[in-house]
């Protein structure tokens, strides 16, 4: 399970937060419109379903069956073919995070976290947070524009002997989208919910 959520880093934050919505169960459609909602790039083509298929199938998510409101002893697949349940059945699917979903997805957040990122790098915590509060204002910022005010404000490391950059912008938008803090939408990159918070 952990390592779906470390494998598929464009899902990663979406998976986490559904693991953590769900620690309550919830509709089937509800955790599929949370996954639709959640979606921050256009890379991110799965559809809500899918999202949740795949966390069901990793362990992370219980399905449970209910059949005109009663709990059924089965699968979805079961159900279909069950020829006692009668056609005018009403048929609800619930999701709910197990235990090890909640751990993995704590983990993974834990290891995932500016918090760390910072603590690993702490001489680039001012260029981290200064690319996070450029790409929160307005619609967020290109590549290209990120590294001309890393350059005016002096975050690139640049080597004085021989005037190159010791780092590039994609070096801090990479590790910012690693840990959720940002995401490209397409034209520029832009502070998620998560990065947001840290503004």
């Amino acid at each position: 399970m952990r390592g779906v959520l470390e494998g598929n880093p464009a899902y990663r934050e979406i998976y986490i937060a559904l693991i953590d919505w769900c620690a309550e169960e919830r509709a089937l459609e509800e955790a599929q419109a949370l996954c639709e909602a959640g979606r921050t790039s256009k890379s991110q083509i799965a559809s809500g379903a899918a999202m949740v298929d795949t966390m069901v199938r990793a362990g992370a998510l219980a399905e449970r069956v209910f059949v005109s409101g009663e709990p059924y002893d089965g699968t979805l697949e079961a159900l279909q073919a069950d020829e006692e349940v009668p056609e005018d059945a009403v048929v609800a699917i619930t999701v709910q995070a197990t235990e090890a979903g909640r751990r993995g997805a704590a983990a993974v957040a834990r290891e995932r976290s500016l918090d760390r990122l910072v603590q690993s790098q702490p001489a680039r915590e001012e260029a981290f947070r200064a690319v996070l509060a450029w790409c929160a204002e307005g619609e967020g910022l290109t590549t290209r524009r990120l590294q001309e005010l890393l350059k005016d404000n002096d975050l690139l490391e640049t080597e004085a002997a021989r005037g190159i950059d010791g780092l590039h912008a994609s070096y801090f938008t990479g590790s910012l989208e690693s840990v959720g803090a940002l995401a490209w939408n397409g034209k520029a990159w832009v502070a998620t919910e998560k990065g947001l918070a840290e503004v």
